[in-house]
């Protein structure tokens, strides 16, 4: 069956927790808020309330409330891999800022010297500012990340990857925060790698939420480096659509087969429901041509599901986390 939208939502905040959550968190809290500025397709429903946590201890402690008081609650990066339906989001998402989105040299990683320099990003850190950072000092091995516009928790999270290369090849340790509050880092021998995923080895850590990670990477020439970005930038502005909302690539490839063949394949370049639309330039970006819905998005979804299972009998898997 094709994922869809929620159907059974679970039940909103009570007054009575709305009032106990704006007396405890020292923050603002953005109550009933649109979900369509933070998210890349530029869609989604509203989510009853957003928090802005910026550091571990902050964190911690939030997730210890919302835990203790039986609040819903999900972390989410750049907005470049979710779509809130138009149902909404019961509950509380966070949002990573401040030292989340900080970069340091030698992060205290398990690797050996002799294998290259760790350095550490937070979860909250955008993807390109940690490619561009890592060019400019000179450290080589991140540059296939080039203009994927996540973040480093998304990205790690999700195992991100392009051009034969994935987020998992460079790590050394990843941090993480779990459902309890409490802080851990993971070295590398402690996950389990695959396409599209990364899953601890510890059955406690996968509900836990990533805080940052460590990366091994290379010394190189800056000059050399930014033009291998440069390079990659290139390589996806010819393959894909500029311009428009959109989530990247919006299906898994298949084992064997690419998800952007398929959907080519089943003739639906171009095919749309309302004012969301197949990407005539890369058929595996689904864009926003304009005020698209979130509903809108989700049913041109179903639809492609349907039409390429029903063409080449495989049932592609969304990339995207419906929310």
């Amino acid at each position: 069956m094709s994922p869809v939208a929620h159907t059974d939502l679970p039940p909103p905040i009570t007054t009575a927790r709305r009032r106990a959550l704006a007396a405890f968190w020292n923050g603002a809290i953005d109550w009933d808020a649109d979900m369509a500025g933070y998210c890349t397709l530029r869609a989604g429903g509203r989510a009853e309330a957003l928090i802005k946590a910026g550091s571990r201890a902050e964190l911690c402690r939030l997730i210890r409330w919302l835990e203790d008081h039986a609040v819903r609650w999900r972390v989410i990066g750049r907005g470049s891999n979710i779509l809130v339906s138009g149902q909404g989001f019961r509950g509380v998402l966070i949002v990573l800022q401040g030292d989340f989105r900080a970069i340091s040299r030698n992060g205290g990683g398990s690797a050996p010297a002799a294998a290259g320099v760790v350095v550490e990003a937070g979860a909250g850190c955008p993807l390109p500012k940690l490619v561009a950072w890592c060019g400019r000092q000179g450290l080589a091995g991140l540059e296939f990340m080039t203009g994927i516009p996540g973040s480093v928790g998304g990205a790690v999270c999700m195992n991100a990857g392009a051009w034969g290369r994935a987020v998992g090849d460079c790590l050394d340790f990843v941090g993480f925060v779990d459902r309890e509050g409490r802080s851990r880092r993971v070295p590398r021998s402690g996950l389990v790698f695959s396409y599209r995923r990364l899953q601890p080895r510890e059955a406690v850590l996968n509900d836990a939420v990533i805080t940052g990670a460590g990366f091994v990477l290379q010394p190189g020439e800056p000059g050399e480096i930014q033009e291998r970005c440069r390079e990659y930038l290139a390589r996806r502005r010819e393959k894909q659509p500029g311009g428009v909302a959109s989530a990247g690539s919006f299906f898994k490839n298949p084992a064997g087969d690419s998800a952007g063949r398929l959907i080519e394949a089943a003739g639906l370049k171009g095919f749309r429901s309302g004012r969301a639309m197949v990407s005539f330039e890369h058929a595996n970006f689904i864009v926003n041509t304009g005020q698209a819905s979130a509903d809108e998005i989700i049913e041109l979804m179903n639809e492609i599901q349907k039409r390429v299972f029903r063409a080449s009998g495989i049932m592609l898997e969304p990339e995207v986390h419906l929310l």
